[in-house]
C-alpha cells in the first residue's frame, strides 16, 4: 500500500500535465502563425492590408500581392474596375468623394480604348467634383465628355448646373437647349432650365434698372454742369474726391444750385458748416439762424446777425486780397464775381465783427500784403 507522500506526489504529477503553458487546464495549445496579440489588436489588424491606413515602411507581401491584381487584365478591364471603385466611393457620401475622384482618374489615365467606357468616367468625375463644387473641374470633365460624344446628356446636364452655380447663365442655358434636343423629356433639366430662365429675367431687370440710374446720374452730371456754366461761376477742382464729396445739387424743375458753404471765424479757429446753402438766400438768411444765440467762444457777444460782416479771400492777383461782401446778397450773386474761385466745390467766407482789435489787426494785414 502507497504512503501519503507517494500519494500526493502522484497527484501532482496529474495535475502539471493536464495545465499547459498559459495556465489552462489541458495539453499546451498550438498557436497559429497568423495569431494576433489581443492586447494590441489595432496594432495588430493595421499590418492587415484590409485594414491598412497608410502604406508600410517595409515590404508587405500580401499588400504587393494585392496591388498586383489591381493592374492585372486588359487596359479596359484595368479601367472598368477603377470606375467601379469610383462610383463605389461616390455611393458612399462625401468622406469618399476625394477617393472616388482618384478612382475615375486612375481609369482616364489608362490606355483604355472604351470610349464609352471612358466617358463614363469623365461624366462621373464631373459629378463628384459638382459636389465639392469645384465648378472649373466639372467644365473641363464635360467638355472632354463632348469631345467624345456631343450628345452624352449627362455631360451637358453637368456643363449647365456648373455654369448656372458660376453666373454664367446664358451659357448654361444654351446647355440645357442642347440637351433636350437629345432628352426632351428629361424632366431634372427642365427644371433646370425654368431656374437658369429665372436667373436670366433677373438679371435682365437688374441690367436694365442700373442702365436706367447711369443714364440719370449722367443727365444729372450734365444738368448741373450746364446750370454752372449759366452762373458763370469758376471751380478750381484740386482733389477730385473732395469735390465729390461736396455734393452741389442742382434742381432742374425751380433751376437752382444748392451749395454746401463754411463760415470761417478766424478769430477763435471755429467754424460754421451749411451743408445746403440755396443760391437765392442771403447771408444775413443763415447768419440769422446760426449767431441767434451767443456761441460758446463768444464770450464777449461780439458774434451777433447785427454785429457781423462778411468777407471773401480774392487770390486772383499776385497776392491775395479781402473782398466785403453784402450781407442781403444773395449766395449766387457772390459766386457768379469774377474773383471769387471755388476750391473743390465749398464755398467759404470768412465773418469778423464789425468792430473790435483782432478784426482791425487782420483786415490790416491784408492791406500791407497789397502794397
Amino acid at each position: 500500500m502507497a504512503s501519503k507522500d507517494q500519494l500526493d506526489t502522484l497527484i501532482n504529477n496529474l495535475e502539471s500535465s493536464r495545465i499547459g503553458g498559459d495556465g489552462v487546464a489541458g495539453p499546451e495549445r498550438h498557436e497559429s502563425d497568423f495569431r494576433m496579440d489581443p492586447n494590441n489588436l489595432d496594432e495588430e489588424m493595421a499590418k492587415v492590408p484590409l485594414f491598412m491606413s497608410h502604406l508600410p515602411d517595409e515590404e508587405n507581401e500580401t499588400l504587393t500581392a494585392l496591388q498586383s491584381l489591381v493592374f492585372d487584365g486588359t487596359p479596359e478591364e484595368i479601367a472598368e474596375n477603377f470606375k467601379n471603385q469610383g462610383n463605389d466611393c461616390f455611393k458612399a457620401g462625401k468622406l469618399k468623394y476625394q477617393d472616388a475622384v482618384s478612382f475615375y482618374t486612375r481609369a482616364i489615365d489608362t490606355d483604355c480604348s472604351d470610349q464609352a467606357l471612358m466617358e463614363a468616367c469623365y461624366a462621373n468625375r464631373a459629378a463628384v467634383n459638382l459636389e465639392l463644387g469645384n465648378y472649373g473641374k466639372v467644365l473641363r470633365d464635360c467638355a472632354k465628355c463632348l469631345e467624345l460624344n456631343p450628345s452624352n446628356v449627362k455631360a451637358l446636364y453637368r456643363s449647365a448646373r456648373g455654369l448656372f452655380q458660376l453666373d454664367r447663365p446664358d451659357e448654361a442655358y444654351d446647355c440645357c437647349v442642347h440637351c433636350l434636343a437629345v432628352d426632351p423629356d428629361n424632366i431634372p433639366v427642365q427644371q433646370l432650365q425654368a431656374k437658369i430662365k429665372k436667373r436670366q429675367d433677373d438679371l435682365k431687370q437688374r441690367a436694365a434698372a442700373k442702365a436706367e440710374r447711369l443714364q440719370k446720374e449722367q443727365q444729372a452730371k450734365q444738368q448741373k454742369s450746364d446750370a454752372l456754366e449759366r452762373r458763370r461761376i469758376t471751380i478750381n477742382v484740386q482733389d477730385k474726391a473732395m469735390y465729390d464729396a461736396a455734393a452741389i445739387q442742382y434742381d432742374a424743375d425751380s433751376d437752382t444750385v444748392t451749395w454746401p458753404v463754411f463760415f470761417l471765424y478766424p478769430e477763435h479757429k471755429e467754424s460754421d458748416y451749411i451743408q445746403q446753402f440755396d443760391e437765392n438766400n442771403t447771408f444775413q438768411d443763415h447768419l440769422d439762424v446760426m449767431l441767434e444765440n451767443p456761441a460758446p467762444w463768444d464770450p464777449e457777444h461780439l458774434y451777433s446777425p447785427a454785429n457781423v460782416n462778411v468777407y471773401f479771400e480774392n487770390t486772383q492777383g499776385s497776392k491775395p486780397t479781402l473782398l466785403k461782401v453784402g450781407n442781403k446778397l444773395p449766395l449766387a450773386k457772390v459766386l457768379a464775381l469774377d474773383q471769387y474761385v471755388i476750391t473743390n466745390g465749398v464755398p467759404s467766407f470768412i465773418i469778423l465783427p464789425k468792430t473790435g482789435e483782432f478784426r482791425d489787426q487782420f483786415l490790416e494785414k491784408y492791406k500791407k500784403s497789397t502794397k
